[in-house]
C-alpha cells in the first residue's frame, strides 16, 4: 500500500447504504486484556472526534511500557457495526519512536477517510507486536464516521474551480454519487472527493443552465 494510505481507505468499496443522518457518539476505548501485555494505556485521543468522511484524523494511544522494544509491527483491524472489514500490519517504528525504552510511549496514527466511506459505527482493533510477534500491547476504540456538512463539499468544490449554490441539494447528489461510485473509484487516492465534488458542481450548473433556458423560453 502507498505511503500515507490508511487502513480506512477500503471502507469505500464496501457495501454499506448512506443514510440521510448519523448520530455520532464520542469516541470509546478499552485494553483488550488488561495485565496480559508488557504495555498499560492511560489515553486514546481522536480528533476530530466524530471523524469526517472525506478529512484526515488521529488517532493517538498513550501509555506505558514496561519492556524495551527494538522495534515490531502495528497490526489494525478494522470493524462497521461489529463485522470485521479490513486488516493491515505496520512498522511499529514509523508510528512511534524506536527502540522503545521503558517508560511513556505513544503511538499516533493519522488515517485519511476516503470521500466514499459509508457513515457508521466503526471498531478499530489495535495491536502492537515486537519483531518475535508476541503482544507488546492491545486496545479497542469504537467511533462514529460522519458525512461532510453540505458546506465543506461546497467549499471543496471550490477551490477547484467549481461553484456550488445549494448545498442542501448538493449532500443529497454527494451521497447519490458516492454509491454510484463505490465500484469504480480507486478508494486509495484522496483526490476521488475532487472527482465527486466536481461532478456534483457539474450536475448543479447544468441544472440551473436548463432552469435559465426555460424561464428564457417562456
Amino acid at each position: 500500500m502507498p505511503h500515507g494510505s490508511s487502513f480506512l481507505f477500503i471502507w469505500g468499496i464496501l457495501l454499506a447504504a448512506f443514510t440521510i443522518g448519523c448520530f455520532a457518539d464520542k469516541m470509546s476505548w478499552s485494553a483488550c486484556d488488561a495485565g496480559l501485555t508488557s504495555f498499560t494505556p492511560d489515553e486514546v485521543t481522536l480528533t476530530p472526534d466524530p471523524p469526517v468522511i472525506g478529512s484526515p484524523a488521529t488517532f493517538v494511544i498513550s501509555g506505558k511500557t514496561e519492556a524495551q522494544v527494538q522495534g515490531g509491527t502495528v497490526d489494525m483491524v478494522v470493524s462497521l457495526s461489529g463485522i470485521p472489514i479490513f486488516t493491515q500490519s505496520l512498522d511499529l517504528c514509523t508510528k512511534t519512536t524506536c527502540p522503545v525504552a521503558p517508560g511513556p510511549i505513544s503511538i499516533t496514527l493519522v488515517e485519511a477517510l476516503p470521500p466514499i466511506a459509508p457513515p457508521g459505527d466503526y471498531g478499530l482493533q489495535v495491536i502492537a507486536r515486537g519483531p518475535d510477534g508476541g503482544e507488546l500491547a492491545c486496545v479497542n476504540v469504537n467511533f462514529s464516521l460522519v458525512l461532510p456538512s453540505a458546506s465543506d463539499i461546497e467549499s471543496k468544490a471550490a477551490v477547484h474551480g467549481s461553484v456550488v449554490r445549494q448545498p442542501a441539494a448538493v449532500e443529497s447528489k454527494w451521497k447519490r454519487l458516492s454509491q454510484q461510485h463505490q465500484g469504480s473509484l480507486n478508494p486509495y487516492r484522496d483526490e476521488h472527493l475532487i472527482v465527486v465534488a466536481d461532478q456534483v458542481a457539474r450536475e448543479h450548473r447544468k441544472e440551473r443552465l436548463g432552469k435559465s433556458a426555460g424561464r428564457e423560453a417562456a
